[in-house]
Parts: structure tokens; C-alpha cells; sequence
């Protein structure tokens, strides 16, 4: 019976929130030498369950990703698409303010080598799945909107070969929970 009524309560306390986010993504690979950040962005939506101080944040989004690099001198842009789903667990220090870390998975959508007027599918050569983990904090405003940041730390190697490099990507973005 004492179970019964702590489920209930537990029910009862959580709130559940839906909204849409999006911002800027600042990316870059590891271990690719001459290598420098793509700036480039993300938008979807997230569903935010929240139990008192703590929240439970499943999230889809679009996101690009990849870095700038150059080859024999010829700077190129290796643009990296995914569509990412993190579950972000969140701490409220205070009811505005938030820390956040969590796993993401993230679905290769597409992979393109761009330079000069030659652009190159090179999907074939990514794994088609990346795994990160991520840290970040976030401030409530008022009137439904948010502000946040996060950084995005690759755990397995994006390429579909001997190369050992993973995704980095920091991000900066505004929410709006509908309700």
C-alpha cells in the first residue's frame, strides 16, 4: 500500500514539458590534422519530465556537423549531418537554472567533401552511427523561452576504417517549451 501511494505521488509530481530548440553548432573532429571549426547549426524538439529538482530530457534534432581542413593547400569543408537523440538528465540548482550530461545517439544523414566547385558524397566512408556524451547548463526565462549551452564529446570513431577521430561539437541555443 505504501508503494501504491509513493507511485502516485511520484506521478503527481512530475510535470511534463514539449518544446523546440535550435541554435549554433561550433564543430570540429579530433585527430585531423590542419583541421579548424565548422560553424554550422541544429534545430528539433525535446520533451522535458521534471521531478522536482531533477529532469529526464529526450531530445531529436538535426544537426550539422564536421570541420574545415585543407588538402594539398585546397581548403575543403567536410560537412557531417546527423540526427541526433540525446537523453539529457538535468539538475536544477534553482528553479531557472539548470546543469545537464547525458548519453546521444546520433544517425549519419549525410557526409559531403566540399571545396572549390567540387563537392564529393563520402557517406560510405563514416560509420553510420555515433555515440557522445554530453555536458551542458541551461537558464528558464520568462515567457517559455530558454538559453543554453552544451558540449558534445564523440566516444566512438566516426570513420569506417583504421582513422581513430570522433565528433566535438559545442553548441549554443535558444528553447521554447509549448507547453
Amino acid at each position: 500500500m505504501l508503494l501504491a501511494a509513493s507511485a502516485v505521488l511520484t506521478v503527481q509530481a512530475q510535470k511534463i514539458h514539449i518544446g523546440a530548440k535550435g541554435g549554433l553548432n561550433i564543430a570540429n573532429l579530433t585527430e585531423i590534422d590542419n583541421s579548424k571549426a565548422r560553424v554550422s547549426g541544429h534545430v528539433g524538439g525535446f520533451v522535458n519530465i521534471r521531478f522536482h529538482q531533477w529532469a529526464l530530457q529526450p531530445e531529436l534534432y538535426f544537426s550539422g556537423q564536421g570541420t574545415k581542413h585543407s588538402i594539398a593547400s585546397a581548403d575543403r569543408t567536410l560537412a557531417l549531418n546527423y540526427i541526433n537523440m540525446p537523453v539529457m538528465f538535468q539538475y536544477y540548482i534553482i528553479p531557472q537554472f539548470y546543469i545537464e550530461a547525458g548519453p546521444q545517439l546520433g544517425l549519419l544523414v549525410s557526409a559531403k567533401d566540399k571545396g572549390g566547385n567540387l563537392t564529393i558524397d563520402v557517406k560510405d566512408g563514416y560509420n553510420s552511427a555515433d555515440i557522445s556524451a554530453g555536458i551542458g547548463l541551461g537558464v528558464k526565462l520568462p515567457f517559455n523561452f530558454g538559453v543554453y549551452g552544451r558540449y558534445n564529446f564523440g566516444i566512438t570513431d566516426i570513420y569506417d576504417g583504421a582513422n581513430d577521430s570522433r565528433n566535438s561539437v559545442g553548441q549554443i541555443g535558444v528553447s521554447y517549451t509549448f507547453f
